[in-house]
């Protein structure tokens, strides 16, 4: 028997009930209003039922809204899937994949691996979102594929391990000429330090060596909430940082940073991707998570921005070059 609605109607459904508001859903999924306020009356007509409390704030589902809600968006995942699995059995892919990320290295661990996943598959488009770690792992997230660093806060979600990350104490060869080196953890606090704080918090210094564990506390010269500036302090020679290894690769192979300390660095943190259960067989995501596991040690070492900075120099020499060629043959005034 056919159901007495339309699916156009239930994705309506499904589109205001994610974004919590008509007017929200309409400038989100780029469909007029009108339409989906016709779509939503219809359904509720056909269902006999009301699927929405309507609030001057938005719309709340009632008790069977929220039953509705959860049927209808199993019949799209099947959608998603049905249509995946036809792709995959024709060799291509296509649609779009909905990342998410912390903001303090969304750039650098996603950046690389959408760019590996798009290269490949020119059907797919891609919706990255770079949140602050407070953020991360709410419900009004929407995302096909999350990537975590430490622990994931959940039990909610589908998690596959990527790989480890660690942390270093790391500053420029100029520092070091002016203000020497640490001989032990303990000498931090007589060092300038740049400082990583979240919500006013600052991130804890811990340090290991052989069996032995330390918390080191330098001076806060500088307190910062994001890693760049971090990083970008302490190639300007203005004290020591505390800084995921991956992150300053090429700064180390250019000799910009140092290490500090060398023989003590943290643990071994974690690197996560989660996912909701129901997007477990699609196949872009199947394909991210290939790509950032088997790929994770060049991932990590190949920044978001290292073709930039390899290029850029090369690039300008070349242009500067082509430039000065065709000024000197097009000049009125050259002799």
């Amino acid at each position: 028997m056919s159901p007495p609605y339309e699916l156009k109607e239930v994705r309506s459904f499904v589109m205001v009930s994610k974004a919590g508001s008509i007017s929200r859903a309409a400038t989100e999924f780029n469909i007029p209003k009108a339409t989906i306020s016709n779509h939503l009356r219809r359904l509720e007509d056909s269902l006999e039922v009301e699927l929405f409390t309507r609030q001057s704030r938005g719309l709340t589902l009632t008790d069977a809204g929220k039953q509705f809600l959860e049927h209808a968006q199993a019949i799209f995942d099947s959608c998603d899937v049905a249509t995946v699995a036809a792709q995959r059995a024709h060799g291509t892919l296509s649609g779009t994949l909905r990342v998410a990320a912390s903001s303090a290295f969304g750039t650098s661990l996603i950046g690389a691996a959408a760019s590996r996943v798009a290269a490949g598959n020119d059907g797919v488009e891609f919706d990255i979102r770079l949140y602050p770690n407070e953020e991360l792992l709410v419900d009004h997230i929407e995302f096909d594929c999350m990537v975590v660093v430490g622990e994931p806060a959940t039990d909610r979600l589908h998690r596959q391990r990527l790989g480890e990350m660690a942390f270093q104490l790391y500053a420029s060869p100029n520092f070091v000429a002016q203000h020497g080196v640490p001989q032990a953890p303990s000498d931090l606090a007589e060092f300038p330090g740049i400082v990583l704080q979240e919500s006013g918090v600052p991130y804890a210094w811990n340090l290991r060596c052989g069996g032995r564990s330390v918390h080191a506390s330098p001076r806060p010269k500088f307190r910062v909430n994001e890693y760049w500036m971090a990083k970008y302090l302490a190639v300007e020679g203005l004290g020591i940082a505390y800084l995921p290894d991956f992150f300053i690769y090429h700064e180390v192979r250019q000799r910009a940073l140092v290490p500090v300390l060398p023989e003590w660095r943290s643990g071994d943190t974690p690197v996560y991707a989660v996912y909701p259960p129901h997007r477990r067989g699609n196949a872009r995501i199947g394909q991210l998570l290939d790509t950032m596991t088997m790929q994770f040690e060049d991932i990590m070492s190949e920044p978001g921005y290292r073709a930039t900075r390899v290029d850029y120099g090369q690039q300008s020499a070349e242009f500067a070059s082509t430039s000065n060629e065709s000024a000197e043959i097009s000049s009125p005034l050259k002799p």
